[in-house]
């Protein structure tokens, strides 16, 4: 008899390989990563002192309120906030008592990318300033000497440029509001750098104690004054948007740079200061 039952065939089929398509380990290593970054950051925190501890909460409870000069929280001034998208009071929740409002978390934010930017602003015009009155140096000798009483520094106000008067150089006329050729010169380069930025500015004047003279109805308080609006006119003629000075203030001798002698010829001088933007400013309206 021939053998009927048909031969068994069984068919393996091999496994395919592709492992190194998977992706899996990338999510594990990517906890493991933010894992350790936690745990570090856990042990950075324990290791603070008090102070800083509550600084660092601080910051994360009001980003706003944080100054990136001093590494300092600062109060945040909100009043007169007002809401300015269709949300109405859910967008700017009252706080309450007349027009002030809570800062939501999207003011937050602004105020804090704001901020970054404007003192990196403010950095890079003191830079520029200096420079610009370094070339002017160069070229004239009589200007050079005037420049070394030039004062120029970043303050917790913004950037303060003080044109200081020495024995040797003055920037007006001895009594007068009537600038020099020189310092005309420096203020309209100054004018033209202090444009290019979007800060409001003030200008004061300051005198010394040296009386004006009598009876005449003109002193130290009108001097002063004066010579804040010479400096301003040059320098919105030459560079500074409109509206872009919002003070002139003259202090006569009530704010003396060396008030350990009134009379001394460095307190007659001449503040341009830089404003650093309020919170008010930033936020749209």
């Amino acid at each position: 008899m021939e053998n009927t039952e048909q031969p068994i065939i069984k068919k393996k089929k091999k496994a395919a390989h592709h492992g190194h398509h998977g992706g899996a380990w990338k999510v594990a290593y990517a906890d493991f990563v933010t894992a350790m970054m936690a745990f570090f950051l856990v042990m950075w925190i324990l290791g603070l002192s008090d102070a800083t501890k509550k600084g660092v909460a601080q910051f994360f409870t009001e980003p706003g309120a944080f100054s990136f000069l001093q590494g300092k929280a600062l109060p945040v001034a909100v009043d007169n906030i007002k809401p300015t998208t269709g949300q109405g009071k859910e967008d700017g929740k009252k706080s309450g008592g007349k027009d002030a409002y809570k800062l939501t978390d999207s003011m937050r934010k602004a105020i804090v990318v704001e901020k970054i930017q404007d003192s990196a602003r403010i950095k890079s015009l003191e830079k520029s300033v200096k420079d610009q009155i370094q070339e002017l140096a160069k070229k004239d000798q009589n200007l050079a000497k005037l420049i070394s009483s030039l004062n120029v520094q970043i303050t917790q106000e913004g950037l303060r440029i003080e044109l200081v008067e020495n024995e040797e150089s003055v920037f007006f006329e001895v009594g007068s509001a009537r600038l020099n050729k020189q310092a005309i010169t420096l203020l309209q380069q100054l004018g033209a750098e202090v444009g290019k930025i979007p800060n409001f500015v003030e200008i004061e004047g300051h005198t010394d104690t040296r009386g004006y003279g009598k009876n005449t109805g003109y002193g130290n308080w009108e001097l002063s004054a004066d010579r804040a609006n010479s400096a301003r006119r040059v320098m919105e003629s030459n560079g500074l948007w409109e509206g872009q000075v919002i003070g002139v203030k003259g202090y006569a001798d009530r704010k003396l740079r060396t008030p350990e002698n009134p009379f001394d010829i460095s307190n007659r001088r001449v503040t341009i200061l830089v404003r650093y933007k309020s919170d008010n400013e930033i936020l749209p309206r």
